[in-house]
């Protein structure tokens, strides 16, 4: 019965989140935290949210962390379209009875941008640098031998050339075994906090006042950006893994987000496994931003988990995913856990 309290709570908060977020499509910032992270997920469709383990849980859901006993680290590249690349290092470590801590790294760089000015809109000859990056601590626990519980605290910073804005984010996740025969449900909301807003001295300005002298001295001023809101979200999953064999495995998930900033959507994927070694992957998303019919893209991906003794294994997963006018995209994650 306290399960069932835990589930229901999570539910009822998420569901006021989302009705209070409708109808604002277009208007987030610090859109780079929606990019997805970790080539296993992604290669099942940008799925995960009640089948996500370990480190790579700390961006799907908080809470699937307490599903990998012991220590892991990874480190995700993602080759994105227009030169743009994303690195993610993600850790954590089991710190008591029941009790994880978990610290991700993420960052997300574009190719250097020509400068334009008022009036030099073709170009100044000079080139900006600009960044995006997430730190992210996090704290998770296995409150029941079915229930866990996760949080993540966010640092947030986009920065173009002298300009940057600040934000500060939380994440809260839920998961549940059902146990019947794999049947997993997971829970989160994602990209709650603080407004953020640009300064620095990109935004000042000398201007000519067209009411003053002709021998007049530029005035300084300083422009001030609105504020930025942050592309929160609230998910849900299904996850099915059944006991086939000793030496195959099957994972099925199903999941539906539903964004403050973007349209809603479903996500679809599978892992077949052989011998806990060598997995292969598909998955499916509905409804993405970037088609111009509106539907979506499929993934496919491959992974490879080597033991190395009882205590330490290597993992190696690739992902590929269709995004339609962008092209396409490869992620790759590299881990260990012992």
């Amino acid at each position: 019965m306290k399960q069932m309290n835990y589930i229901l709570m999570v539910l009822f908060l998420m569901y006021s989140l989302a009705i209070a977020d409708e109808g604002r499509t277009g208007q987030a910032g610090f859109t780079f935290v929606k990019i997805p992270v970790g080539a296993r997920q992604v290669g099942m469709g940008n799925s995960g949210f009640a089948s996500s383990t370990g480190a790579s849980a700390i961006y799907w859901n908080p809470a699937g962390v307490t599903a990998r006993k012991g220590y892991e680290a990874q480190f995700s590249n993602i080759s994105w379209f227009g030169g743009v690349s994303y690195q993610q290092f993600s850790g954590i470590s089991e710190i008591g009875d029941e009790s994880f801590m978990g610290l991700a790294i993420q960052y997300l760089s574009y190719p250097d941008l020509v400068e334009t000015t008022e009036e030099s809109p073709d170009g100044t000859g000079a080139m900006l640098k600009s960044y995006d990056m997430a730190l992210v601590l996090n704290y998770a626990r296995q409150m029941t031998d079915r229930v866990s519980f996760g949080i993540n605290a966010k640092y947030l910073n986009e920065t173009i050339a002298l300009v940057s804005a600040d934000a500060f984010a939380f994440d809260i996740g839920l998961t549940y075994k059902t146990g019947l025969r794999g049947l997993s449900l997971g829970f989160a909301i994602s990209n709650y906090g603080t407004k953020g807003q640009f300064t620095g001295s990109g935004l000042r300005r000398f201007i000519i006042r067209p009411d003053g002298p002709t021998n007049q001295t530029p005035v300084p001023v300083v422009y001030e950006s609105d504020n930025i809101e942050l592309p929160s979200s609230v998910e849900a999953g299904v996850s099915y893994a059944p006991n086939i064999s000793d030496d195959m495995s099957i994972n099925i998930n199903a999941d539906h987000m539903v964004n403050t900033f973007s349209a809603d959507r479903s996500n679809l994927g599978f892992e077949l496994g052989f011998k806990h070694m060598f997995f292969l992957r598909g998955g499916y998303v509905t409804n993405t931003d970037f088609n111009e019919n509106g539907g979506g893209n499929a993934t496919f991906g491959a992974g490879v988990q080597y033991p190395i003794d009882n205590n330490v294994n290597l993992c190696f997963d690739y992902a590929f995913a269709d995004l339609g006018m962008l092209n396409n995209a490869h992620y790759i994650t590299l881990g260990v856990q012992f």
